[in-house]
């Protein structure tokens, strides 16, 4: 089920309960949400993806039909100089936990830190990011609604033909980490990004 864009009041109660964190949104939910309650040892590890009916698919596909978080934004907010921008790929704000205070943005536990940042992706385009082999063993992606927001390696996003597609989720990572992302477009070469999630400034 799926709403449109409405008033900025409902935009920011929804990123901010459901864990996205773009600024000066405009919109309301158009799906229902899920609070992101997964554990981390689940799938960080690329090396051990399981097998069987309860096997994440990687990359996650991850879309605008029923039963996934997002809102839809059909007009675009240029990007700010916090944002992340990797081809159609936006993380709004990410560059803010560059040297941020982690409690800010999350929590943590026994297995890590989990951390609250939703990506926009630009409409009609479907766009694959990955963690970056090196990292797989210490970071992971949280979007997914349908598989609890539990931390995969890789997602494919799908967005809305109708206007820029904002899903919840975040980051697991354990420590602070520079963790690089390597974002593939449709009949595009892969672009590498490195975030720092609490880690000062990285190289690259």
């Amino acid at each position: 089920m799926r709403r449109e864009v409405g008033a900025l009041a409902g935009v920011t109660a929804l990123l901010m309960v459901n864990g996205c964190t773009p600024e000066d949104r405009a919109g309301r939910p158009v799906v229902t949400t899920a609070s992101p309650a997964a554990t981390a040892s689940t799938m960080v590890d690329a090396a051990a993806v399981a097998t069987g009916p309860e096997a994440d698919e990687v990359p996650r596909p991850v879309s605008c039909g029923p039963g996934e978080s997002h809102m839809i934004e059909p007009m675009p907010t240029p990007s700010g100089p916090d944002d992340v921008v990797a081809g159609p790929v936006v993380w709004r704000g990410l560059k803010a936990m560059t040297t941020g205070d982690p409690a800010a943005f999350g929590y943590q536990d026994a297995d890590g830190g989990h951390y609250k940042v939703g990506v926009g992706v630009r409409a009609g385009a479907t766009a694959t990011v990955m963690i970056g082999p090196e990292a797989r063993g210490y970071a992971g992606l949280k979007y997914g609604q349908a598989w609890e927001f539990r931390p995969v390696e890789g997602v494919r996003f799908a967005a809305c033909p109708d206007g820029d597609t904002w899903f919840v989720g975040g980051f697991f990572v354990k420590g602070r980490r520079c963790v690089p992302l390597d974002v593939t477009a449709e009949n595009a070469r892969p672009v590498r990004v490195v975030v720092s999630l609490f880690a000062g400034p990285c190289p690259g």
